[in-house]
């Protein structure tokens, strides 16, 4: 029949302008719809709220300004615990070692932490300063962070990593890498972690936190920094949005699960999503490094936060007096508003 089409994937047709869903003929209450106009795009802290925080905040704030938050995992952890120990909304911040990136490290190091017993499936290596790869020693007694967990008004976890590196003996994986003075051919190899084995692990940390905090909101967000190099024998590019991907449904199968007090924040996606809508690029603005994601779009994503979790007032009082040392300097066009210059952050 003549013009009675429900639907098109063509980008217009007569009497029309984009039109991929026949809005009119298909079932659409409490749809949540994609941006339509790139307008929405041109304020970032409207489009965070309005159109990426849906369904993933807590009803009303849960912090306040003389939280503990402990912040474990690699990217957005790291800049978090910088930016609320600078602007004074964590009075008890330390270091948690940076190569947690995978689940089965994270696992490994909080199962030690609680418990007091490894999983027995963590090679636990770290790189010095100097490059040289050693054992990772912790820098306080178990008890140290034991009491910083019990005590911790919330707990953010940044993963970034499903490829990892196995050994075939022992099944053990390496928190980060094989240091190349102990790789075998054959014993040690590379693989992509599944889907499954991330939820297990991300829900069996989860577990772990309960048993000596049950108060403490859990929030679990994905780095959007992309991978630095594969082994999988493609495309780094292509490999990074597998090893993304597959960690964004295990995240995904978690939260489905509705664990108590378990949040998944979407810097992820404000990254990767809102970011290829922007005029400006979103990484590598400030030091060319083109993994690192741009300062402004950092300082979006924690004021984001920041809102959110304390709430607009405090957010607001919080980033009207935050001096974060960085040197600022007026974008250009085709750049984000303010480049900055200096370290924030060496995780």
């Amino acid at each position: 029949m003549k013009n009675t089409e429900v639907g098109s994937v063509t980008s217009e047709r007569d009497g029309s302008g984009p039109k991929s869903w026949a809005e009119n003929h298909w079932h659409k209450v409490n749809a949540s719809e994609y941006p339509k106009t790139k307008e929405v795009f041109s304020d970032v802290k409207r489009c965070i709220e309005q159109h990426i925080k849906t369904g993933h905040c807590p009803v009303t704030p849960l912090l306040n300004s003389n939280g503990n938050v402990i912040t474990i995992g690699s990217c957005f952890a790291a800049e978090l615990r910088h930016f609320l120990t600078s602007a004074g909304l964590s009075s008890n911040s330390f270091w948690i070692p940076s190569g947690l990136n995978n689940t089965f490290a994270l696992r490994d190091f909080i199962s030690w932490v609680v418990t007091g017993v490894e999983t027995s499936e963590g090679y636990r290596y770290e790189r010095n300063e100097d490059g040289v790869v050693n054992d990772w020693k912790p820098e306080h007694e178990r008890s140290f962070y034991l009491e910083h967990f019990k005590s911790a008004s919330a707990f953010v976890f940044t993963i970034g990593l499903a490829e990892i590196w196995e050994d075939r003996v022992t099944n053990k994986v390496f928190w980060r890498g094989i240091p190349s003075s102990i790789f075998e051919e054959g014993r040690h190899y590379f693989r992509l972690s599944s889907v499954s084995e991330n939820t297990e692990n991300i829900n069996a940390i989860i577990a772990l936190l309960r048993q000596v905090n049950c108060a403490a909101p859990v929030v679990l967000t994905l780095s959007p920094v992309p991978l630095k190099a594969s082994f999988k024998g493609e495309s780094c590019v292509t490999a990074d949005c597998v090893s993304k991907s597959t960690l964004r449904v295990a995240l995904n199968e978690v939260l489905a699960g509705s664990p108590e007090n378990t949040y998944y924040w979407p810097s992820f996606e404000i990254i990767k999503w809102l970011g290829c809508h922007l005029p400006f690029p979103v990484y590598g603005t400030d030091d060319g490094v083109v993994r690192h994601v741009s300062r402004f779009m950092v300082l979006q994503i924690l004021k984001a936060f920041t809102d959110t979790y304390y709430g607009e007032s405090i957010g607001k009082d919080t980033f009207e007096s935050f001096d974060s040392s960085l040197e600022e300097i007026e974008g250009n066009a085709g750049e984000p508003p303010i480049i900055y210059k200096g370290t924030l952050v060496s995780a």
